[in-house]
């Protein structure tokens, strides 16, 4: 049942409200959402998720060890040190 909730609140088409139920699981989902930081649409497309499309696109900077695009005042996290 809670995976029709994480479902509406990451934006799959067939979680949308009208679709989900019982509709108590939507309770305060509003309050408890996937945070203020950044919108969840930008976050999706950093890192390649369409939940409408249901598609995966190749970002290539975790698996390249760079920052993600947006974050490249972080790239000194991202150097790997020659031990």
């Amino acid at each position: 049942m809670i995976l029709s909730r994480i479902k509406h609140q990451l934006g799959y088409p067939e979680a949308d409200k009208d679709m989900v139920q019982p509709k108590s699981l939507l309770t305060a989902v509003e309050q408890y959402s996937m945070g203020t930081v950044r919108p969840l649409e930008e976050y999706m497309r950093n890192v390649g998720l369409d939940m409408r499309t249901k598609e995966i696109t190749y970002t290539g900077w975790c698996e390249g060890g760079r920052p993600p695009p947006g974050m490249e005042e972080y790239a000194y996290l991202y150097r790997i040190e020659d031990v």
